[in-house]
């Protein structure tokens, strides 16, 4: 990541573009203090990655807190599951 002062910034503008555009990300500087970032057009932020990352975790922490102490399916017992679904729903479907 290159680091670039306003003043360089202003008169190599088209320069940082280019290198944006080739997936480099620019951070610039005023009074040596970050004060924007360039990054490439569709890439992820670093904030919506890390909010993603929230999102699953607190959704791993209410599936722990709903299992806890239940048994674990087995994959036969989904297979069943399944299998039951599929059959209710053929014997169903005429009925309707």
């Amino acid at each position: 990541m290159a680091s670039i002062s306003v003043l360089d910034a202003k008169t190599r503008f088209g320069e940082l573009l280019e290198r944006v555009a080739q997936g480099e990300e620019v951070v610039i500087t005023k009074h040596d203090k970050p004060v924007a970032r360039i990054i490439p057009e569709g890439r992820s932020s670093a904030k919506s990655i890390r909010e993603a990352v929230a999102s699953i975790r607190e959704l791993r922490g209410r599936i722990e807190a709903r299992t806890k102490g239940k048994s674990k399916l087995s994959l036969d017992d989904v297979k069943s599951a399944r299998g039951e679904g599929r059959k209710s729903a053929v014997r169903g479907w005429w009925m309707l």
